[in-house]
């Protein structure tokens, strides 16, 4: 969680497809968190990201 955590610290402001494609597989592999409130948080945050 603190990897990804970091990454949307970077990520926030960038616009490239790299990042958004990094955004997208990340919020796919969150979801096997579906039960812990910090896999929610990031979700949230990588989807206005990417918004």
């Amino acid at each position: 969680m603190a990897t990804w955590r970091s990454f949307l610290d970077c990520a926030d402001g960038i616009r490239s497809v790299k990042v958004q494609a990094a955004l997208q597989d990340m919020r796919v592999r969150l979801r096997r968190y579906d039960g812990v409130p910090e896999a929610q948080e990031l979700r949230e945050q990588a989807t206005r990201i990417a918004g």
